[in-house]
């Protein structure tokens, strides 16, 4: 800090270093979401630019639209030495190449902020962004808390700082980050709400006791408390209190045929570029990872997650699946780490004996097979002891017997009955219930039957979207697919419902991974004794699949040897695949291939997050005047009251600004008395308002001219006179009340 020859600090200089303390200690925030600190410097840098900026444009007395002109100036310059200093003109001067290499790296945080999963590396696209970000905010702190002189108002902005990596961050952002950003704040209230009573230049032990004294540190220990409390409540909140998959209906499906928890598992079923999810040690055979399943179908708003219960300790030695009492298959140890995956559901393969290694709280219900947290924890690497079934054709289809198993899961109601017939027609000559399923998954996978992959669905004809996709459109990804066999077997009475998970991924050594590419749902049916199997009528041609054997055989049974001429043709099997629908030619090509990028629903969580964010920033930046001036009027009128030292200067910048909110701006060269008169007159006030205000000029005069006078004991009753009066005379319009000219911009008293 500098001082005068005196040896005195200006305090001006002491608010503004305040400010950049506040902002930094805010700043903390973002180590939540970023995973290193190379963010930190060029943040620092920036700050301490911008608020250097507007501290010298008040040094040289400049006007409040000068310095703010300044510190943006600075900032630009700043963004481009630390980011396009090979572009810039004499490495310094933004010029068109340095503007081309900025768009560039800031475009780019897009694609991070998509795909990237807290915490993220601090790679310079982020940087870029956040020193930004934190370059704006710094100059609207130092405007409003040292131009304006309302520290509290900083508030607002200084919470925007912690919102952005709270609403990105799955757990609670580091405890001391609050604690850093309330103390901030305490020191920024303390320099400001002292600087109204400073003069220009004070003691540097007054400023040290005003600063880091018994109050100031009271002030910051609360601060900081409360914002610990506060942040463990707010940021720790996500699935705390309910079961997973209670999603609300914003996140629903496709039209009635969609699964509306696909966007619940944070976007990681779709991203514009592949992220990596999970890397897997052990698993013998390929086979789907999954995460969850579903068993309400609702024509209207799709598949959903519905009777998850309490289910039991994961950590436990698991039951068998709710109905199944074979337990027979092939054991396997899988090892799975988590990479890019953060949920509330732990995806598990085939069926899972034990689970270990994951942390404490999670649960399993054995009728849904799936495993789910009701706390916001982060997933970590986890070992599954499993068992793949692994039934033949025929054991399937000598499966009978009771079926203990929730009556919701044969639920076909609200099915249409042209759909209702087209499951009848499929499995009509279909011996068995295993036969039935067979024949309504090689219908969707018989290209014959004209079904395609494809990344959208074909428009909608105004009916139900199942029959669009099933009689007009047959094209749509592997939620269609999955929607529609398992409504299909429920209207032939097959227990069924859509499990959604990963494929197998690829092979990267001795490991698997497995990316957002894998996202997948299928179709899980029951069979009395061997519990619930998996169908999968997607038809992918990129390999992926990964059919359990006994499908793999009954939908492509070993090759008969060729016919001998003149005998009969065997005939056909049970299942076989059904004539092309109507307007289908029978010679149609093989359309199953799929595109190069294939993608599930995208997640546009993030973009959500960003608007309200945006729409949030822009409220608190719209309310910032008429709050500022909220603020000032009772500052002024709590230092009337109290008639402390200027009391009748305070009143009289009250009263001023008043006159400013309706347009008023006092010359220089008037006296009080001819300012009043003037602004009397122009307003037309009443007698009593008149009066009151020549009683103010009065009792100004003598504290100017006469200091060791009296106070006067009715100033604050003078002054509501006034603006009494005036408000009778001169009503605010609805502008000038939620935009005060007083503070828009800011007034030198």
């Amino acid at each position: 800090m500098s001082a005068d020859k005196t040896g005195s600090l200006d305090t001006s200089l002491v608010a503004a270093a305040a400010a950049a303390v506040a902002v930094l200690c805010a700043s903390a925030s973002f180590a939540g979401v970023l995973a290193d600190a190379r963010w930190l410097p060029p943040a620092l840098v920036t700050v301490l630019i911008v608020v250097g900026a507007g501290a010298l444009g008040r040094h040289l007395g400049w006007p409040t639209v000068g310095a703010v002109a300044a510190q943006l100036a600075s900032l630009l310059i700043t963004q481009t030495v630390l980011f396009a200093g090979s572009s810039a003109v004499l490495g310094v001067l933004p010029g068109p190449a340095a503007f081309v290499e900025l768009s560039r790296l800031l475009g780019g945080t897009g694609e991070l902020i998509r795909t990237g999963v807290p915490p993220v590396p601090a790679d310079p696209p982020l940087q870029a962004l956040v020193c930004l970000g934190l370059g704006v905010v710094a100059l609207l702190v130092d405007l409003i808390a040292v131009s304006i002189g309302t520290p509290a108002v900083t508030g607002l902005v200084l919470l925007c700082v912690f919102a952005i990596p709270a609403s990105l961050a799955d757990r609670m952002l580091p405890w001391w980050s609050f604690a850093l950003g309330g103390a901030g704040y305490a020191l920024l209230l303390a320099a400001g709400g002292h600087h109204r009573r400073w003069r220009r230049y004070e003691e540097p032990d007054r400023v040290a006791y005003a600063l880091f004294g018994r109050t100031t540190a009271v002030v910051a220990g609360t601060a900081g408390v409360i914002a610990v409390l506060a942040g463990s409540v707010f940021t720790g909140v996500g699935t705390e209190g309910r079961l997973p998959g209670s999603v609300p209906e914003e996140f629903g499906g496709t039209d009635g045929i969609g699964l509306q928890p696909f966007t619940s598992l944070r976007g990681q079923l779709n991203r514009d570029r592949v992220v990596e999810l999970f890397r897997v040690r052990g698993l013998q055979q390929d086979s789907y990872l999954r995460a969850m399943t579903l068993r309400k179908f609702d024509p209207r708003t799709g598949w959903q997650l519905d009777g998850l219960t309490q289910g039991v300790d994961a950590g436990a030695p698991l039951p068998l699946p709710e109905g199944t009492t074979i337990g027979r298959g092939r054991p396997e140890r899988i090892e799975v780490q988590p990479i890019g995956y953060r949920d509330p559901w732990l995806p598990v393969f085939g069926t899972p004996v034990s689970v270990t290694g994951m942390g404490r709280h999670w649960r399993y219900d054995p009728a849904a097979g799936i495993v789910f947290t009701q706390t916001n924890q982060e997933t970590r690497p986890y070992t599954q002891q499993v068992i793949v079934p692994d039934p033949s054709p025929d054991e399937l289809r000598r499966a009978r017997g009771p079926m203990p198993i929730d009556p919701a899961y044969v639920d076909a109601s609200g099915i249409s009955p042209q759909v209702a017939q087209l499951a009848q027609q499929l499995t009509a000559d279909a011996p068995t219930e295993f036969d039935k399923a067979v024949a309504v998954n090689r219908y969707f996978t018989d290209p014959a039957n004209g079904f395609r992959y494809d990344l959208s669905t074909a428009p909608s004809t105004g009916q139900d979207a199942l029959s669009d996709f099933l009689f007009r459109g047959k094209r749509g990804f592997c939620e269609q697919y999955a929607s529609s066999m398992a409504v299909l077997l429920r209207s032939v009475g097959i227990p069924s419902r859509v499990a959604v998970g990963f494929t197998a991924g690829y092979q990267d050594g001795t490991e698997q991974v497995i990316t957002t590419e894998d996202a997948h749902a299928w179709v899980e049916a029951y069979f009395p004794g061997w519990g619930w199997q998996t169908f999968d009528p997607t038809p992918l041609s990129d390999g992926r699949t990964a059919l359990p054997q006994f499908l793999d055989t009954a939908l492509h049974p070993p090759q008969a040897a060729a016919p001998v001429p003149g005998q009969p043709l065997p005939a056909p099997q049970p299942g076989a695949p059904v004539p092309p629908a109507a307007g289908v030619p029978a010679d149609q090509p093989d359309v199953r291939d799929v595109p190069e990028q294939r993608r599930e629903p995208a997640d546009r969580g993030w973009s959500v997050t960003l608007l309200v964010l945006v729409v949030l920033l822009a409220c608190a930046g719209a309310a910032t005047p008429l709050a500022v001036r909220e603020i000032r009027r009772g500052q002024r009128l709590q230092a009337i009251t109290e008639g402390r030292e200027g009391a009748a200067s305070t009143a009289w910048r009250e009263v001023l600004d008043e006159f400013r909110d309706r347009g008023d701006r006092p010359r220089p060269t008037d006296t009080a008395r001819q300012l009043a008169d003037r602004l009397v007159a122009d307003h037309e006030l009443d007698a009593t308002g008149a009066d009151a205000v020549k009683n103010l000029v009065a009792a100004v005069e003598r504290e100017w001219y006469a200091p060791a006078s009296q106070p006067d004991g009715t100033l604050a009753e003078t002054v509501k006179t006034i603006t009494a009066s005036l408000r009778e005379s001169a009503p605010l319009d609805l502008r000038s009340r939620l935009f005060p000219r007083s503070a828009l911009p800011p007034w030198r008293s």
